[in-house]
């Protein structure tokens, strides 16, 4: 079992939780070899999350598949699921972010203690992922996404929260909100034109973004369908009346609000600024298809 841990995820949380998390894993499982990487960097996480999984054995009689195991946010949970995605070897994640909206949309337990006793458990299942492809950030042409594409309003926001000198999320919220405008959509579902215009626009396999917003509530990673959500032209006040309830279970009906399901989704448009599980994906136009059953992850008892 490997654990590639991001030291500083939620500010260093990571590292203050690492002796504990690894104790628990020793005594949970002490059959298993426990190898412990901190990250340097993105990319270094990126690079040893591959190689673990190159190095992984799979499940012998009596003996279970080694773990790939991420501990940090949703980048890290990202790094982690393109690295097992397609193989026998399952993922878990030690969710200790600010979003963990992967963590959130799976069914991992979001508090610590309760994933790595979930992986002492070893109970896991199949799930869906979004592929992406075009002409992306990292230089390839194909990416693997666990929760949510956004293009709107939420993408800028998320984009504006990277790249601040000081981390706001609130902040930037008010700082996109104040140059809200609606976006041209060019739109292709299931070989269907739509073009439309609206302030977000987002593609979900598990529904959530923002540390807990429900864009696609009927998003389910089992079912092999993406789920569309879209927010048509409406004003800041009625923006700022909708989002509260995105963080509430369950549908929010509003005449702007527009939800679909697919299996492939092509995104174009005018000034988009897509972005995925936290990160930067890269320039439109972008293919986005449900692939059924692509990865084996660890979660908690249902």
């Amino acid at each position: 079992m490997t654990v590639v841990v991001n030291p500083r995820s939620g500010r260093g949380r990571a590292t203050r939780l690492l002796p504990r998390v690894q104790a628990a894993l020793q005594e949970g499982l002490p059959d298993s070899e426990l190898r412990i990487m901190r990250t340097r960097s993105f990319d270094d996480a990126r690079q040893l999350a591959l190689a673990a999984v190159a190095q992984a054995a799979p499940a012998e009689a009596g003996r279970r598949p080694d773990v790939l195991v991420m501990m940090g946010g949703d980048g890290m949970a990202s790094l982690g699921l393109n690295a097992c995605a397609g193989s026998h070897i399952p993922l878990a994640i030690i969710p200790t972010g600010t979003g963990d909206d992967f963590a959130r949309g799976v069914g991992i337990p979001r508090k610590p203690a309760e994933a790595v006793q979930a992986i002492i458990a070893g109970h896991t299942k199949m799930i869906d992922l979004a592929l992406v492809t075009g002409d992306l950030t990292d230089g390839h042409k194909q990416r693997y996404v666990g929760s949510v594409v956004s293009t709107g309003y939420d993408a800028k926001v998320n984009y504006r929260v990277n790249h601040a000198k000081v981390r706001s999320y609130a902040w930037s919220l008010l700082a996109e909100m104040a140059q809200l405008r609606p976006l041209n959509y060019r739109l292709t579902i299931d070989g269907r034109p739509l073009h439309t215009r609206a302030v977000i626009a987002a593609v979900g396999n598990a529904g959530y973004v923002g540390g807990g917003i429900h864009l696609c509530p009927a998003a389910d990673v089992t079912d092999g369908l993406l789920d569309i959500m879209m927010i048509g032209p409406v004003s800041r006040w009625t923006l700022i009346r909708l989002f509260p309830l995105l963080f509430r279970p369950g549908f929010v009906k509003h005449p702007a609000i527009t939800q679909l399901q697919a299996h492939e989704v092509i995104v174009d448009g005018d000034g988009l600024v897509p972005m995925a599980d936290g990160e930067e994906l890269g320039a439109t136009p972008l293919r986005i298809s449900c692939v059924p059953s692509a990865l084996t992850i660890v979660v908690g008892n249902d």
